[in-house]
């Protein structure tokens, strides 16, 4: 619904296996006329292809409407890709929002292509790119066992 108020401009890569029937999605598309919007690989995508679809996106977009986490936040900070998601689940305790992505307060499509909008007519994504770095560094295995030797000095 959210690609279906955005303009021509936008293209939305759907990637990942569906665990279930894509059915009522691929009617959904259908149904708005976005089909020339949307690039489908409803597919199991293998470790060889992680990278290409990481690597040529511009943002990573989890519109869920309820999540625990999600393991996808991670490989887009390996591969420096900010995030667009909704307040979710734990989805907030992993994207600092203006930061390293955004969050969208609920899984409304008029907010979602809002802050789709925002982010690109802000030229967001190198701000956010450096942010992840940063995060990266302090979250490295390295730093981690610097704190561990520095506290054991400690006691």
């Amino acid at each position: 619904d959210a690609v279906a108020k955005l303009n021509n401009e936008y293209v939305l890569v759907i990637a990942g296996e569906v665990y279930g029937s894509f059915d009522k999605y691929e009617q959904q598309i259908e149904k708005l006329g976005i089909k020339n919007k949307i690039s489908l690989h409803v597919r199991y995508i293998s470790d060889d292809e992680v990278p290409l679809f990481f690597s040529s996106a511009d943002v990573c977009i989890l519109p869920y409407k309820s999540a625990t986490q999600s393991g996808i936040t991670s490989i887009a900070y390996h591969f420096d890709l900010p995030l667009i998601a909704t307040d979710a689940g734990g989805l907030k305790e992993s994207i600092i929002h203006n930061k390293t992505g955004l969050i969208v307060a609920s899984p409304d499509s008029g907010l979602i292509a809002q802050a789709i909008e925002n982010y690109f007519s802000r030229n967001m994504k190198s701000k956010f790119q450096e942010e992840i770095k940063l995060l990266k560094s302090k979250l490295s295995w390295s730093n981690l066992a610097n704190s561990i030797i520095e506290f054991s000095k400690s006691l």
